[in-house]
C-alpha cells in the first residue's frame, strides 16, 4: 500500500510541476532536489496559513532556503509558479534574520547544529518549516522529506503545525508517515 501511495504523490507532484508534454521526457531525469522542489511547492499548496498572515500585503508567496543550499538550479522547475495567486520567490540564507516574511522555510542539513535555536526563534510564527535530515520531524520540523527506496516520501508533524496555526490538508495527512 506504501508502494501505491508513493507513486500516487510522485505522479501528482510531477504532474503538478511540469507540462504534460514534458512529463515523459523528464521522467528519468528528474534530480532528488527537482522532486524535492516540487514537494515544496505543493505543500504550499496544501497548507492553510491564518487569515491574517494569506492577506498580508506581501506581493510574493516566498520559500527561504536556510543554510547550504542543496536546491541549486534545481529549484527552479518552481520559482515564479503561482501560489494563492501570488508569483513564487525563492530567498536564500545562512541566517535566520534574513528569510523574515518567509511563508515556508526549508532548514538545510548544514545548520542542523542549531536546528533548536532556529526552532524556538520560529516559535509562534505561522511558518512551515521542512527539511531532509533524518530525524527532523521527531525534533519539531514540521515535514520531512525521507529517502526510503530510492523513493522520496515525507514525514508530518502535525502538532508543530497545530501550535503556530498552520492546518495541513488531510489529503497530505493520508499520505505521509506522521510524527508524533
Amino acid at each position: 500500500m506504501a508502494t501505491k501511495r508513493t507513486i500516487a504523490l510522485l505522479t501528482l507532484v510531477t504532474m503538478l510541476v511540469f507540462p504534460a508534454w514534458q512529463v515523459c521526457v523528464c521522467a528519468a531525469t528528474v534530480s532528488e532536489y527537482q522532486i524535492k522542489a516540487a514537494f515544496l511547492y505543493n505543500f504550499a499548496k496544501f497548507v492553510e496559513w491564518p487569515a491574517a498572515v494569506s492577506q498580508k500585503g506581501s506581493a510574493a508567496f516566498k520559500i527561504g532556503i536556510l543554510g547550504d543550499d542543496p536546491f541549486g538550479a534545481d529549484i527552479a522547475v518552481i520559482e515564479k509558479k503561482l501560489v494563492r495567486s501570488k508569483p513564487l520567490k525563492i530567498l536564500r540564507a545562512n541566517a535566520l534574520d534574513e528569510l523574515s516574511g518567509c511563508q515556508v522555510i526549508f532548514i538545510c542539513a548544514s545548520v542542523e547544529p542549531w536546528l533548536a535555536d532556529i526552532l524556538e526563534r520560529l516559535q509562534g510564527k505561522p511558518v512551515l518549516t521542512v527539511g531532509d535530515t533524518n530525524r527532523f520531524a521527531h525534533q519539531g520540523v514540521m515535514i520531512n522529506l525521507i529517502n526510503v527506496g530510492n523513493k522520496i516520501r515525507f514525514q508530518i508533524n502535525p502538532a508543530a503545525a497545530d501550535r503556530v496555526g498552520l492546518k495541513i490538508s488531510s489529503q497530505l495527512l493520508r499520505l505521509a508517515d506522521i510524527v508524533e
